[in-house]
């Protein structure tokens, strides 16, 4: 699929496109989301009859109602989070506007939802904040150095909350939009947990990572899917047309706004029909070219639920959250057919996303007493990627807005790990995970930002780690 038409990340304004973008996880819902209707109904109706009867759904703008962005840490009236629910449409949300800020923080609110307790007694992280992180700085792709730190978190990009930890102590933490207990939805920071659930199928010897993904995904056995690999689906090579563009975004009929118009509200497993029918690309392998696609997070979720016998909360849960000192629940959202979102949709509160990030580090015992990540299960998930199919791909150009470098690789999917071993993963609206074990630091972000605003948070990260850590 061409990608000329796709933004070219890195312009200072972040205007030099259109507003949708790859970026946004649950995007390619805008063009279908009709107020108080049926996602799926828009997607199946004619284009005549479609611009006819659905409904135009409402988008509310960014107004004095969440600016500053500190408003966000109160309640809303009663009158006011009833408007919210009786305007809520994928579209609405994924705009970021005033109601996009709210359903961020009450997801549950507005759609179906899994729960998982915590269980492992609760870790407290100890605080060793280094004020010195709130005048840093980084250079930008175009040589031009950032705002501080302090200036950008606190300044327009309507940052929520940002963690940072060094050798196990939180050395940064600023809650602009939201307060510390507060949850927040992930975005697709929340592949991270699809891509080590199936890491960690694997090393119990539930998943074949050279096997077709079909042989656990079995609801799309006899597609194109045959012949894509466990492997190839985590890197997201995946050789078929399912690709997230500015240009399928703008295209009602492409197959990647019908799959998201029906991920919510089509009937059933309507997704999952849809999913039998992608296409491969002409020319293209599967494993020759990272093409970034939800859908493909959506098939190994489908793929590790049947390998390991467990509904995908439930594994989460089992494997990795029930394994980590948190303080709140985990929350994930699910599809028109009860089917986890893993591609998008966890929730949780800030901390207790760091902690999950921490288990990427060598500091992983303080927050547990497994060590849940080993070695070299890290070190699986971090050389799973093909170097060679991440060259030139659309996310090469954002890795370089947002760090002001290019990574060496996507992996398990991460969007991004550079050379030092450093891994990152970005979700739509500006949320963001960072994990970088040679440092031992991590860090997380969370945001309700519009696409088309430029996101430098990861820079500030990725700076953050390499001076803790003096290079």
């Amino acid at each position: 699929m061409s990608q000329e038409n796709t933004r070219k990340p890195g312009s200072p304004s972040g205007s030099a496109g259109p507003k949708l973008t790859r970026r946004g996880v649950l995007a390619g819902a805008a063009t279908l989301a009709a107020a108080g209707g049926g996602l799926g109904a828009a997607m199946v109706a004619p284009t005549a009859a479609r611009a006819k009867d659905a409904a135009k759904p409402v988008i509310t703008p960014i107004t004095e109602r969440t600016t500053p962005i500190s408003k966000a840490k109160l309640p809303l009236s009663l009158e006011e989070a009833k408007g919210v629910r009786e305007r809520f449409s994928v579209a609405n949300w994924q705009s970021a506007g005033d109601d996009g800020v709210y359903v961020n923080m009450h997801f549950p609110s507005f759609k179906p939802t899994d729960i998982a307790m915590p269980s492992h007694p609760p870790r407290e992280l100890e605080r060793d904040i280094r004020p010195e992180l709130e005048t840093m700085t980084f250079t930008r792709e175009d040589g031009s150095q950032s705002d501080t730190l302090h200036d950008y978190v606190f300044g327009e990009n309507r940052t929520q909350a940002v963690m940072m930890a060094h050798k196990g102590k939180v050395v940064y933490e600023a809650f602009p939009g939201m307060n510390p207990w507060d949850y927040h939805i992930w975005m697709s920071a929340s592949k991270t947990c699809v891509g080590s659930l199936c890491i960690i199928l694997e090393s119990e010897g539930r998943m074949d990572l050279e096997k077709p993904v079909t042989d656990y995904a079995v609801e799309l056995a006899g597609s194109a899917w045959d012949m894509v690999s466990v492997r190839n689906a985590l890197n997201m090579a995946s050789g078929l047309n399912v690709e997230e563009t500015t240009e399928a975004f703008s295209d009602p009929t492409s197959w990647i706004e019908q799959f998201f118009g029906t991920l919510f509200a089509g009937e059933a497993t309507k997704w999952i029909e849809l999913l039998k029918v992608v296409e491969p690309l002409e020319g293209e392998k599967p494993g020759d070219r990272f093409r970034y696609s939800t859908s493909i997070t959506q098939v190994l979720v489908l793929a590790a639920q049947n390998a390991s016998g467990l509904k995908y909360a439930d594994l989460f849960n089992d494997r990795i959250w029930s394994k980590i000192g948190v303080k709140s629940q985990y929350m994930v959202g699910l599809a028109s057919d009860g089917t986890a979102v893993g591609g998008g949709l966890n929730m949780t509160t800030p901390e207790d996303m760091l902690k999950y990030a921490m288990i990427f580090t060598p500091s992983w015992n303080v927050v547990s007493d497994e060590q849940v990540i080993t070695d070299d299960l890290r070190k699986r998930i971090q050389t799973l990627g093909d170097p060679a199919a991440y060259k030139g791909s659309t996310e090469e150009g954002y890795h370089a807005q947002w760090f002001g470098e290019k990574g060496e690789r996507n992996s398990a999917q991460w969007d991004v790990v550079f050379p030092d071993g450093a891994m990152f993963k970005h979700g739509n609206m500006h949320q963001g995970i960072y994990a970088d074990p040679a440092r031992d630091f991590c860090g997380m972000i969370f945001s309700t930002s519009p696409n088309e605003m430029p996101d430098y948070t990861p820079g500030y990260l990725r700076e953050a780690a390499k001076r803790l850590a003096g290079g």
